[in-house]
C-alpha cells in the first residue's frame, strides 16, 4: 500500500480597520496594500495564512506566529485586524475597491456541492442601496505521495469532505449568512470556502483533520482520475 501524505492549512481574510471613534464602522476601513498587508484580491481584505502539514499543532502553531505578527504591525500604526464575517457598507464605497481592483474581469472559479447560486468570489452581495463586504476562512486539503507530488481528488471525495464541513459548522454558516458547499480547484488539491472568519480555528482545524483522515486515509479508496474534479452536477449520495 503506497504512502500518502494528508495536508491541511487555513486561509483566513480580516477586515483592516483604523482605530478610533466613528459612527460608521465602514469609514474606518483601510487598504490592506497600501501598509503592505497581504491581501485578497478586491483590495478590501487582509488574507492570512498558515503553512500547510500533516499535524493540527504545527499548523496551529504557524498560524498563530502569523497573526501575532500582523496584529502587532496593525497596532503599529494604529489599526486593527478586524474578525467580522461581514460589513454592510454603502455602494459607491464598495464601487471605488469593484473599479479599482477590476473585479468585473475577474473569473469565478468557484463551485458547489448543490449548485447553489452565487458564490464568495468577489466577498460582495449588493442590496439596494447597500453591499454586504464578507471574510471568510478557508480550509486547504491536499494529498500528496511519499515524492511530494499533489494527488488530485475525485468529486466524489470532495462532495463528501464539503459535505462534512457543512454539517459540522451550520450555525457558523447560517449566523453568518454564508453560501453552503463552496469549494474550488487548487493546485495543492482544492479549498473549502463556506465557513465565515469568525469560526474558532482549532475547531476549524480538528474537524478538518479528521474528514480528510476519515475519507482519504485508505489508499484503496483515493480518487484517480483528473477528469472527476469538475462534476458537472450535485451527485446523488442519498
Amino acid at each position: 500500500m503506497e504512502k500518502i501524505f494528508l495536508e491541511i492549512g487555513i486561509e483566513k481574510e480580516f477586515f483592516l480597520l483604523r482605530k478610533g471613534d466613528s459612527p460608521n464602522l465602514y469609514d474606518q476601513i483601510v487598504e490592506p496594500r497600501e501598509y503592505e498587508f497581504p491581501a485578497d484580491a478586491f483590495g478590501f481584505l487582509v488574507e492570512l495564512r498558515s503553512e500547510p502539514w500533516m499535524h493540527l499543532n504545527t499548523v496551529k502553531m504557524t498560524w498563530d506566529m502569523t497573526k501575532s505578527y500582523w496584529e502587532h504591525r496593525a497596532d503599529k500604526f494604529g489599526m486593527e485586524l478586524a474578525d467580522m464575517p461581514y460589513l454592510v457598507v454603502p455602494k459607491e464605497k464598495v464601487k471605488y475597491f469593484y473599479d479599482k481592483y477590476e473585479a468585473d474581469a475577474s473569473e469565478d472559479a468557484t463551485k458547489n456541492i448543490y449548485d447553489n447560486k452565487g458564490s464568495h468570489h468577489l466577498g460582495m452581495f449588493f442590496n439596494d442601496e447597500t453591499c454586504r463586504l464578507t471574510a471568510g476562512m478557508h480550509v486547504h486539503f491536499s494529498m500528496r505521495d511519499k515524492s511530494g507530488r499533489v494527488i488530485p481528488f475525485a468529486s466524489e471525495k470532495i462532495y463528501e469532505i464539503v459535505k462534512t464541513m457543512d454539517d459540522a459548522f451550520q450555525t457558523e454558516i447560517t449566523a453568518a449568512d454564508r453560501i453552503a458547499g463552496e469549494y474550488e480547484i487548487k493546485r495543492h488539491g482544492f479549498e473549502y470556502r463556506s465557513l465565515p472568519c469568525n469560526v474558532a480555528v482549532y475547531e476549524t482545524l480538528k474537524t478538518a483533520f479528521h474528514v480528510l483522515r476519515r475519507v482519504c486515509g485508505d489508499s484503496e479508496n483515493l480518487c484517480t482520475k483528473t477528469s472527476n474534479l469538475y462534476p458537472e452536477r450535485k451527485l446523488d449520495h442519498e
